[in-house]
């Protein structure tokens, strides 16, 4: 769940026995990964400063996992970069909910991006502004500057040979009424030192005379929509804050905090081994964090956020001091200008690729990380197809409907899924885990049959189907949106665009490299009370405090500098030695 790098493993791995070598290897190979077009008039400095001729114009767009992983690699002689990003600092996300509560500190998590340009100074250039529109017939890309002081002409353009968008995606509130003014997400530095400043008000607040007991109880609920790797990982920080600074810090208020976790589909960590799931539910109900599956949230008001059984259709109103939303990702804005641009179908979250990284549609244009939904086989399974299911609807759909009777119901449909998962690995996902999860009404099945079912007839037509097998195709045939994933994706570019630009230079042709194969080296999830749970290929898990020291090492590998090594090591000292840091500036 944690994405998990690839660099400075060398020297950790000595310190392992052969079999924590392998894990320790993997795990931090995992986790290193660490995201239009109106032409306005450029600004003139920022055309006229041409590279040398015989350097390619490279520009990238962002600064994270995927943006950074390729900067790290490309080769500065070979061309002359740019990133544009409107922050100027790569930041390491999975650390992030240690910010909420001061495990570690916000500096520590964060690396100019200045200091990560290839080359010699002034081989590469940075610049703080967003980019918010593409010319792909001139090869220019319009960016604004948007930050807090701007000149008189904030926007600009700058001409590329090769563009890199890498800019990300944004939380998703699938339409959720309330969630932008009264929730909180957990995507940027700034969400999680929201978030800390907001639980140190609260906690202060609710320590005052006169406070009612059921007043400090409402506004000491934290409430977490979503149960992936971010939303647990938080609840998993919440709960060590709680157990291990409240009592000390305010004594009067320890036993007025809860935590609940809302989840939509049946189990929390479902993108995990169903084992590393069953685990961390079993904590979670031991360490008293309420874990609320099955369930949709319809509305979040100021202090409250109302909750559906997707089963029972029953409501329930959950009171809370902070709402921490981490649900999935959205689109991009400057994503759809380019799906529109490129004639790509703009229902989808994010930039449709080829193999090999190339946004279909734009020539000269690779998208890389959150906002790029990359079709390749998978290296560990040579049978995987790239083929979209959409493009087999019509054949699909006469295979399910084995009764002949011009419909696929919820069992037909669960059949063909099982069917399509033997070479199409990303359609487990939807399938019902067993028998019983059937009967009941799998939450992911049930989910795709009731927004297809237009006539609500209980199976869908050849319409719907074909409208299933689309939605299919936009959230499962893709990597997954992972550190991991955009680390790789970072790194091959840059060697393929490296190894053109060689061929280039000796007239060898323009033959396409390999294309880009995705390999899963395992996911980590920290749980709380030091203890962490993994998994790696071959059916390998680990959980407990084993794990979590590796997952120590793993993360300190991780960082992109020894600055950062050393400012995440002295924070996670000073967590142990003197505990959180529970001030409010």
């Amino acid at each position: 769940g944690t994405p998990l790098g690839t660099a400075t493993m060398a020297s950790s791995r000595a310190f392992f026995s052969s079999h924590s070598r392998r894990a320790f290897g993997v795990a931090a190979a995992a986790i290193g990964v660490p995201a239009a077009l109106p032409l306005v008039a450029p600004s003139s400095w920022a055309l006229s400063d041409a590279p040398p001729a015989e350097r390619e114009k490279l520009l990238i767009l962002g600064s994270g996992w995927g943006a950074v992983a390729c900067l790290k690699n490309i080769d500065a002689k070979l061309y002359d970069v740019s990133v544009v990003s409107p922050r100027n600092y790569f930041l390491n996300t999975p650390l992030l909910p240690g910010v909420t509560v001061g495990t570690v500190e916000a500096r520590s998590l964060i690396e100019p991006t200045r200091r990560l340009l290839p080359g010699a100074p002034g081989d590469a250039r940075f610049f703080e502004a967003a980019a918010t529109s593409v010319d792909a017939k001139n090869k220019t890309v319009v960016c604004r500057d948007e930050s807090d002081v701007q000149s008189v002409n904030p926007e600009f353009s700058l001409r590329y040979d090769k563009l890199v968008i890498a800019v990300g995606s944004p939380c998703n509130t699938f339409g959720t009424p309330g969630v932008r003014e009264h929730a909180v997400f957990l995507k940027e530095v700034d969400d999680a030192l929201r978030i800390r400043t907001k639980l140190a008000d609260l906690l202060e607040t609710a320590s005052l005379p006169g406070v009612s007991d059921t007043e400090q109880k409402d506004m000491l609920s934290v409430v977490v929509v979503g149960g992936g790797p971010t939303g647990v990982e938080f609840a998993a920080e919440m709960h060590d804050f709680l157990t291990e600074d409240v009592p000390k810090l305010y004594p009067s208020v320890k036993d007025k905090v809860s935590i609940t976790l809302v989840q939509s589909a049946d189990h929390i960590l479902n993108t995990y081994d169903k084992r590393i799931s069953q685990y961390a539910a079993e904590k979670f109900k031991r360490d008293g964090i309420d874990v609320i599956t099955g369930a949709r949230v319809l509305s979040v008001s100021k202090d409250a956020v109302c909750v559906m059984d997707k089963r029972t259709k029953q409501k329930r109103t959950k009171k809370f001091g902070v709402c921490v939303w981490s649900t999935g990702l959205g689109k991009h804005a400057f994503v759809d200008s380019v799906q529109k641009l490129s004639n790509q179908n703009r229902k989808r979250r994010a930039l449709a690729t080829d193999a090999r990284l190339r946004v279909r549609g734009a020539e000269g244009v690779y998208a890389i990380g959150d906002c790029a939904d990359v079709k390749s086989a998978d290296s560990s399974n040579p049978k995987t197809k790239v083929v979209e299911l959409v493009d087999m609807a019509s054949d699909l759909f006469k295979q399910a409907d084995t009764d002949k009777s011009g419909s696929v119901d919820k069992a037909e449909f669960a059949a063909i899924l099982e069917t399509l998962s033997r070479t199409y690995p990303q359609v487990r996902a939807l399938l019902p885990k067993d028998d019983a999860s059937l009967e009941k009404g799998d939450s992911h099945l049930q989910d795709i049959m009731d927004r297809f079912d237009d006539d609500k007839s209980g199976s869908l037509e050849l319409g719907e189907f074909t409208k299933a097998m689309a939605e299919a195709d936009a959230r499962l045939s893709s990597h997954p949106a992972t550190a991991q994933v955009a680390n790789q994706q970072g790194e091959y570019l840059a060697r393929a665009l490296n190894e053109a630009a060689r061929r280039k230079r000796r007239g060898d042709g323009d033959s396409d490299v390999a294309p880009f194969a995705y390999t899963h080296l395992g996911s980590f999830a920290t749980l709380g009370s030091e203890k962490a749970a993994m998994e790696l290929p071959g059916d390998f898990i680990s959980t407990g405090f084993g794990t979590m020291v590796l997952w120590y090492g793993v993360y300190m590998s991780n960082c992109v500098s020894w600055r950062n090594k050393f400012l995440v090591a002295g924070d996670w000292i000073k967590k142990v030695v003197w505990g959180r840091d529970s001030s409010r500036m």
